[in-house]
C-alpha cells in the first residue's frame, strides 16, 4: 500500500471568486485581495490559512456561474467563498434582471456546496484615470450594492462594505494599487474574524 502523503496544519481554506478586481489585474507584481488576505489571517492569529485566487478579468456574474460549481468542487476543503463581483455586469451593461438571476443562481451553487458567502459590494468607478465613458455604470453599480445588501439578509450571508474604497486606492479609476488590495484584504479579514 503505497503511503498518503501528510497533510500540512491548515486552520482554513477561502475560495476567492470575481473578475479583475480579485485577480489582480494592473498590479505591477502580481499581487491580489485574496494573496493578502491569506498573509493577514496567517501572520495576525499565528495559522496557516490559504486563499485560492478564482478571479477571471472581464467576466460578468454569469460567466462566474459557468465555472463556478466545478471550481468550488475543484476545493473541497474551502468552507468559506468571498465572491466580489458585478463591476463588467455594469460596465457592459448587462440587463440588471439577468445579472440578479445569474447573481442569485452562483450563490445558489455555494449553498448546495455548503460554503458560507462573504459578499462584497462594488466601489463603482472614480478618481484620476478614470475610463470616461460610461459613467452609466456607477447607476448600475449602485443597484447592484442594494441588490447585494438585500440578497445577503435575505439569505444570511456576510456583507462586506467595499463601497467606500478609497479613491487613492484607484490605479485606473477602477483597478487598484497594491495598498488598495491589502485594504480590500483587509476588510475581507474582518468579516471572516467576525463570524468566528
Amino acid at each position: 500500500m503505497e503511503p498518503q502523503p501528510r497533510r500540512s496544519n491548515v486552520y482554513g481554506v477561502i475560495a476567492c471568486q470575481g473578475d479583475s478586481l480579485t485577480y489582480g489585474s494592473r498590479d505591477p507584481d502580481g499581487m491580489s485581495y485574496p494573496l493578502y488576505l491569506g498573509r493577514i489571517l496567517s501572520q495576525k492569529h499565528s495559522q496557516t490559512w490559504v486563499t485560492t485566487n478564482f478571479g477571471v478579468p472581464g467576466e460578468c456574474w454569469s460567466d462566474l456561474w459557468r465555472r463556478n460549481y466545478h471550481e468550488l468542487l475543484s476545493v473541497p476543503e474551502a468552507g468559506e467563498v468571498c465572491l466580489w463581483m458585478g463591476t463588467n455586469d455594469a460596465w457592459k451593461d448587462r440587463s440588471f434582471e439577468q445579472s440578479s438571476i445569474a447573481c442569485e443562481a452562483v450563490l445558489d451553487q455555494c449553498r448546495a456546496l455548503g460554503r458560507f458567502v462573504y459578499l462584497a459590494t462594488l466601489p463603482g468607478k472614480r478618481g484620476f484615470g478614470a475610463p470616461r465613458e460610461p459613467w452609466t455604470m456607477n447607476d448600475g453599480i449602485a443597484k447592484l450594492n442594494d441588490l447585494y445588501r438585500k440578497i445577503a439578509e435575505r439569505r444570511k450571508l456576510a456583507i462586506v462594505d467595499l463601497e467606500e474604497l478609497p479613491v487613492e486606492h484607484f490605479c485606473d479609476g477602477i483597478h487598484l494599487t497594491q495598498a488598495g488590495n491589502k485594504w480590500v484584504a483587509e476588510k475581507f479579514a474582518a468579516a471572516i474574524e467576525a463570524r468566528r
